[in-house]
């Protein structure tokens, strides 16, 4: 099963007993951009603080909620440790530009794609060129056929091999079609 990070964002947390712990406001990745906890829109006393469930903490992660065991997994940290996230962090990973090696521009990351059978490292983005260029063309996903090793994530770009321009997928479900329905 794919996961879009931004299918989880805003997701309720819920308890095992049934209680909400909050929402999904952002994930946080390791170094290696492998998902490491969620972000949770929890108010915490200093604003400089976050609550975060760790991943491995998650029990289930489906279309309508995240379960995790009870709220003693969750912990308070500093917000400077969020270095590397989808879109609050020091690095954000959304909005990224993507080049090749040999500079060629694919795009800006709009989501990020991982399986849960294989943990949680990332498998595949989605590219846009911006709002009007989704609604013409669509936007197109680019899955990592030869493993993240050939991709480096930068604090300021990502860069692929020039081999996965050509690997690039259209996603026309942002696309106008002119037909009703």
């Amino acid at each position: 099963m794919i996961i879009q990070v931004q299918h989880i964002l805003n997701l309720p947390v819920i308890l095992e007993n049934g209680k909400r712990a909050g929402k999904v406001r952002d994930i946080w990745f390791d170094e290696f951009w492998t998902m490491t906890a969620i972000v949770l829109d929890a108010r915490v006393w200093f604003r400089k603080a976050a609550k975060v469930v760790s991943w491995d903490d998650v029990i289930s992660c489906e279309h309508d909620a995240l379960l995790i065991r009870n709220d003693a997994i969750i912990t308070t940290v500093d917000k400077k440790q969020l270095l590397r996230t989808f879109h609050s962090g020091v690095v954000s990973i959304k909005d990224m530009p993507v080049y090749t090696k040999e500079g060629q521009y694919l795009g800006e990351v709009a989501d990020v794609y991982f399986k849960k059978s294989k943990g949680t490292q990332v498998i595949g983005y989605e590219l846009t060129d911006g709002f009007l260029a989704d609604l013409m063309q669509g936007r197109r996903r680019l899955f990592l056929p030869e493993g993240p090793d050939e991709v480096t994530l930068g604090e300021d770009a990502i860069m692929v091999p020039v081999s996965f321009e050509r690997v690039l997928e259209k996603d026309h479900t942002w696309k106008v079609t002119g037909e009703d329905g």
